[in-house]
């Protein structure tokens, strides 16, 4: 049954990578989580199949997937292991993004054909350790001399960062915040070391320093001064492909928590006979339904080329919280067992918990809600 009225090529692209996911990346999750090691089997395995580069333009390398396309496969991956969803997302939503939207010819030449690969790993810095929500203010900066930029500062919670060989990061310069591409290795670059989370273990984050690193001039991604709108239009995509993860993980915590209520007996009855159990998984079901309906209406719209900022702000929003709350609902339904790390649902509540978090907070998706709805003159950030 074709619900979502997707067509011939999602549909295909849905059922190869579920197969691939349930069948390579499901069996390896709990080992990833409790290792919290970063998986490259995985992802060399992700990039022969062509996945590493699923968004972006067959002329560099990519696959050329519409959005919808790109939602399904980062639910399917997510929902196979969140710390592998998350690792990916960054890759291809965040880093590599930025360079095939507003890089240059040249440099969509040098390095997006080499993260679409899967040759290179992409990570993306915003976020500093000053704050995170006001990201329009970075503390880095970014001098002109000569033909370079010298770049000083910092960037926090960098997902990919202690495996990343390329790096997009933002820095204020004389006119304004701008876009750089930087590479591991780079004299006066230092990467810190993985940082210990509560979940997506195995998707490493790293805070990234910056000492009077010498960046030439064509890494600058576009124009002085356009980074942050370069970073802002990246960002509403990006949240919904952050509710595609979501909605993933909410889904992976409903599965287990039906077939543990169908499996599971009390008083001479499988559980799922008592309404409290019944009741349980029906909202499960009903609200992750509708997070899915809420991301992949972003995903066509984006397709189609209108704005999205109000609707990815929805999708986002809501999609994290209704996993949360399926996550928090299996755990219940597992009873003690769902709280014990021999079983996958502690796992999925503690990966879906860093998606109130990341790529705005789920307080900012309500604020960027209702200016949209209410106006910019009356709903502001300060």
């Amino acid at each position: 049954m074709n619900k979502y009225q997707l067509d011939d090529d999602q549909l295909h692209a849905w059922e190869a990578i579920r197969t691939f996911a349930q069948e390579r990346i499901a069996p390896l999750a709990k080992d990833i989580d409790e290792s919290d090691a970063f998986p490259q089997e995985v992802f060399r395995q992700l990039a022969e199949l062509g996945y590493m580069g699923a968004p972006f333009s067959p002329e560099y390398g990519g696959a050329g997937c519409d959005a919808v396309t790109v939602c399904l496969i980062l639910e399917e991956i997510s929902r196979a292991s969140g710390g592998v969803g998350s690792s990916y997302n960054a890759h291809i939503s965040l880093a590599s993004s930025v360079i095939a939207g507003h890089g240059s010819t040249a440099q969509k030449q040098k390095y997006l054909t080499a993260l679409a690969s899967g040759r290179k790993i992409g990570a993306f810095g915003l976020t500093e350790p000053s704050g995170g929500s006001n990201a329009s203010d970075p503390k880095t900066r970014a001098r002109r001399q000569g033909d370079s930029y010298v770049v000083n500062g910092s960037k926090a919670f960098n997902t990919n960062g202690w495996v990343a060989d390329i790096f997009v990061i933002t820095a204020r310069t004389e006119e304004g915040v701008s876009a750089f591409i930087l590479e591991r290795g780079m004299p006066g670059f230092t990467i810190g070391p993985p940082d210990k989370k509560m979940g997506v273990h195995g998707s490493p984050t790293s805070t990234l320093y910056f000492d009077d690193v010498v960046v030439p001039r064509e890494n600058l991604i576009g124009d002085e001064g356009t980074g942050f709108r370069a970073f802002a239009r990246t960002l509403d995509r990006g949240r919904v492909n952050v509710a595609a993860l979501a909605v993933g993980l909410g889904q992976a915590a409903l599965d287990a928590a039906a077939a543990y209520a169908r499996e599971r007996t009390q008083f001479g009855k499988p559980i799922g006979a008592f309404q409290a159990v019944q009741l349980a998984v029906a909202e499960m079901a009903t609200e992750i339904e509708a997070a899915r309906l809420l991301t992949l209406n972003a995903a066509r719209m984006f397709d189609a080329g209108l704005p999205i900022k109000l609707e990815a702000g929805m999708a986002k929003y809501f999609a994290v919280e209704a996993s949360l709350r399926a996550c928090s609902q299996a755990i219940e339904i597992l009873g003690g067992y769902g709280y014990l790390q021999d079983f996958s649902v502690e796992r999925y509540y503690r990966d879906a918990k860093m998606y109130q978090i990341g790529e705005g907070t789920s307080h900012v998706q309500r604020i960027v809600i209702a200016r949209e709805i209410l106006g910019r003159e009356i709903v502001s950030f300060g």
